[in-house]
């Protein structure tokens, strides 16, 4: 419905039903909403959701593209009042956190967007990356800004969803400073290191490792066989029987294994989480200086994800069909990494 033909009740119906289906997107995840569930949580019809949007992916859209273009007029706004390279980067970044602050219901489901309306999600990562391009391209030649910056946006993408959604509490000065200051001089106080390239090593040779540990053939299968259907299908349209057909058993062998597929799900995150650590920790094993370690872990997780990019996709959905199953990745990861940097 256009919205200069609503009148003022109609607006505040529609305020209503978009204020609900944040709730229900937000309990429910996108595939389990519907718009039969928005409607009787208003006490409505279905057929007054449907007289201001064509569908829940209408609806859905709608939600997104109003927070990323608030989002990004806000950010915009803000860092023209500054001069100084760094202070826009600052700006750029506090403005960030405070407006997810005041939207993280909204952000919750946003964070949905890629696997719901991938060009929404391209579309305000490209956005975002071009903000933060043009700031650096003002000062800093010959660089590859746009890589820079999604450093940047990664940097405290997991704090933002670490204390925000998961733990549901406020990023303190503290910890936000502590950000800032990591994006302004890295971890090296010396100033004395130049990160290097290194050799890639051949995913197989940590595959075959694994292979000798392993004993049970069958469950390894059926996770490597899951692990690349969840990936390039995603969880949610991939059935057992698919899994049990690429696997070459039976429906049944599957279920000795695993009670449920959201069972499954969560081994094959689990495997990923041990595979890249064991990944990273091969880079590692010969350095000492914490300022290596760190520039052949990263030239690790690149590396693999460059040759295995669905597995990181897994990791990602597994967040919206178990909050538990995702976080646990992240933070398995976070703990050993957190200790590594404190001996450093």
């Amino acid at each position: 419905m256009n919205r200069s033909s609503i009148s003022k009740k109609g607006e505040e119906t529609r305020k209503k039903i978009i204020d609900t289906a944040i709730k229900i997107f937000r309990e429910f995840g996108y595939s389990e909403s519907s718009i039969k569930k928005i409607a009787e949580s208003l006490g409505l019809k279905n057929s007054s959701v449907y007289r201001y949007f064509k569908n829940k992916k209408d609806l859905f859209n709608f939600i997104i593209k109003d927070f990323e273009s608030r989002l990004i007029e806000r950010i915009k706004e803000k860092i023209r009042e500054r001069k100084k390279t760094i202070e826009k980067i600052e700006r750029f970044v506090i403005e960030y956190i405070d407006f997810i602050k005041e939207n993280r219901e909204i952000y919750d489901i946003f964070r949905e967007a890629e696997f719901v309306n991938l060009s929404l999600t391209k579309y305000y990562y490209k956005e975002l990356v071009k903000i933060l391009s043009e700031i650096f391209n003002e000062k800093i030649k010959e660089c590859d800004c746009e890589a820079l910056s999604y450093s940047i946006l990664g940097s405290f993408y997991f704090i933002i969803i670490n204390h925000l959604i998961w733990e549901n509490k406020d990023l303190t000065s503290e910890e936000i400073y502590s950000l800032l200051d990591f994006i302004k001089y890295g971890i090296d106080k010396k100033g004395d290191f130049y990160p290097y390239l290194i050799e890639e090593k051949k995913y197989k040779e940590i595959k075959e490792k694994e292979k000798e540990k392993r004993g049970d053939r069958t469950k390894e299968k059926i996770l490597k066989v899951s692990e690349k259907l969840f990936g390039k299908r995603g969880y949610s349209k991939t059935h057992i029987s698919q899994i049990a057909r690429a696997s070459n058993i039976g429906v049944g062998t599957i279920y000795l294994y695993f009670k449920t597929k959201k069972d499954l799900l969560k081994e094959v995150v689990f495997y990923l989480n041990k595979s890249l650590r064991d990944y990273i920790n091969y880079y590692i094993k010969d350095y000492k200086d914490r300022r290596e370690i760190e520039n052949a872990g990263f030239q690790a997780f690149f590396y693999l994800f460059k040759n295995l990019g669905y597995r990181y996709r897994i990791v990602r959905e597994s967040e919206f069909v178990d909050r538990e199953i995702g976080s646990w990745y992240y933070k398995r990861i976070s703990s050993s990494y957190t200790k590594r940097l404190k001996e450093g």
